[in-house]
């Protein structure tokens, strides 16, 4: 027999509050949704994998309507494999960007975490506000160009 949880067991074996799995079934989610006699929800082993597919598709960005419009599509079948496709597609140029923004961001940090350490040391901020371009490390010379960063 297969093993069934109540939602406070799923939401401990997803490490998920229950509130947020109780918004993804009244979302439309989870369409087959089990249901206890008293009208609890009861999870098996694989709406526990169907929570952590519906996770990952939210951590990636994906807004809920594009989560329910995505399951509708997967429940529909192989006739709707090319908007899936374009709809994962999408998904992934966008985390790119993300991904692209978050580099740059780590690299403006780093230049600043470089400036003050250099600062500290000097006991002033003119000191790399005013070193010259060629005494500066490659790595820093590179992320100023890239972020258009002269004077600060």
């Amino acid at each position: 027999m297969e093993k069934v949880y109540t939602i406070g067991e799923a939401a401990a074996a997803l490490g998920m509050p229950a509130s947020t799995i109780r918004y993804y079934d009244k979302n439309g989610l989870f369409p087959d949704m089990a249901r206890s006699q008293g009208g609890g929800r009861v999870f098996t082993e694989d709406d526990l994998e169907w929570a952590r597919f519906i996770e990952r598709l939210k951590v990636s960005g994906m807004p809920i309507r594009e989560i329910k419009r995505y399951i509708d599509l997967y429940r529909e079948g192989d006739s709707t494999i090319e908007e899936r496709r374009r709809i994962v597609n999408e998904r992934r140029e966008a985390i790119l960007r993300q991904m692209e923004d978050l580099r740059l961001s780590l690299d403006f940090i780093t230049y600043k975490c470089w400036y003050y350490d250099v600062a500290a040391k000097s006991g002033t901020c003119d000191t790399p506000k005013n070193m010259p371009v060629e005494e500066l490390p490659e790595d820093i010379r590179r992320i100023k160009a890239e972020c258009r960063i002269n004077r600060y």
